[in-house]
């Protein structure tokens, strides 16, 4: 919610801290926008008429909003300025250019467009992420009831018998018995870690730091990376098609990145062409050993400076470095959800026979 006065309709519907605005729901309004622009209606009525259409209750107050900014007397992107919260400058940037040039129903699609290109790549990501993830949560759930719960039961028949209990079955229980007794304590510590990882992250320097350690991991690295590279890209590509600067397009993009480090490089990359280097040898000279940008990327880079067509070889880039987060994301896959199924099989393996061998062995002792 914005930290400006409000100026609600009487319909207008309540505002809860759960509620949030995605890149989805800006791109439903820069569509929606389009689409009325260019039937002729104003962007006064188009707002007004887009009120009805979002479930949001949040996006209904921002709309409601700028659609009194606008009625003020402020342009459309002065309006957008005023809710920083809502929205991102790069399209913010990209609005005030269609102004200008009186091109705002082309700004809208584009956006709607490049909006809706990144949900669907984040659905790609979540999607190959979700099934390692299930089976990892079945899993500690799993690894808790029985813990807590099967042992337990088991042990007034162990202690019984009097036997002694195999290796595997001690350890089962030492493992029951310090989870049972320690549980809520277990559970504090990894609520303390969160907290403690959500204050670190919420700081610059630690949020570069785990960003540089995610760049490192193996398989999942490259992902990172070439997801970043795609914000970026995309993002230049929009700018400069917009007709931003190079130095505006550029600090824009490092923010779009929504990654610290990218923003940092992209910032020095934007010092070096205002010294008065070209863009190429700019990106070059600020990555030298490849860490942020690869070797392609520099390549098409440099040769779409050579023949003027920057925002559309950024696009290109964009295009098939989303093939790669793909691809990347495939190979992940393939080694994640063996590698989950092995540590669940580990677990029923101990577990059955820490069993198994403690019945063999009260067996005999009863025989």
């Amino acid at each position: 919610m914005s930290s400006q006065k409000t100026h609600n309709t009487p319909e207008s519907p309540p505002v809860y801290p759960w509620h949030r605005i995605t890149a989805k729901d800006r791109g439903f309004l820069y569509m929606h926008l389009a689409n009325l622009i260019e039937g002729g209606v104003t962007a006064i009525s188009a707002l007004r008429s887009f009120l009805e259409k979002t479930d949001n209750p949040r996006l209904y107050q921002a709309v409601e909003d700028l659609r009194f900014f606008v009625e003020s007397g402020d342009a459309f992107s002065i309006g957008m300025k005023k809710l920083p919260l809502v929205f991102p400058r790069a399209e913010i940037a990209i609005v005030e250019a269609g102004e200008q040039s009186g091109t705002m129903q082309r700004s809208f699609i584009r956006l709607a467009e490049e909006l809706r290109a990144q949900e669907e790549l984040k659905s790609v990501v979540r999607g190959a992420l979700a099934y390692p993830s299930i089976i990892i949560v079945f899993l500690v759930g799993a690894v808790l009831v029985i813990m807590t719960y099967v042992i337990p039961n088991l042990m007034p028949l162990f202690e019984e018998t009097d036997v002694d209990l195999p290796a595997s079955t001690r350890s089962l229980v030492a493992t029951s018995e310090f989870v049972t007794s320690y549980f809520w304590a277990i559970i504090l510590a990894f609520l303390a870690m969160g907290l403690i990882a959500r204050s670190v992250l919420s700081t610059r320097g630690g949020r570069e730091t785990f960003e540089e350690f995610l760049m490192d991991m193996p398989l999942l690295g490259p992902v990172y990376k070439y997801y970043c590279i795609v914000r970026i890209t995309s993002s230049l590509g929009l700018l400069f098609g917009a007709g931003i600067s190079v130095l505006k397009a550029l600090k824009l993009a490092g923010e779009a990145a929504g990654n610290v480090a990218y923003d940092r490089v992209m910032s020095d990359i934007a010092d070096r062409v205002a010294a008065g280097k070209k863009l190429a040898p700019s990106f070059e000279e600020a990555d030298p050993e490849c860490r942020y940008f690869t070797r392609d990327f520099l390549q098409m880079l440099a040769a779409g400076e050579q023949t003027s067509t920057v925002d559309r070889v950024s696009e290109t880039i964009s295009a098939q470095y989303r093939r790669e987060v793909e691809n990347s994301l495939s190979v992940l896959t393939k080694f994640i959800e063996p590698a989950a199924l092995l540590i669940a099989g580990a677990f029923v393996l101990w577990f059955a026979l820490a069993i198994f061998s403690a019945v063999v062995k009260i067996t005999e002792t009863v025989g």
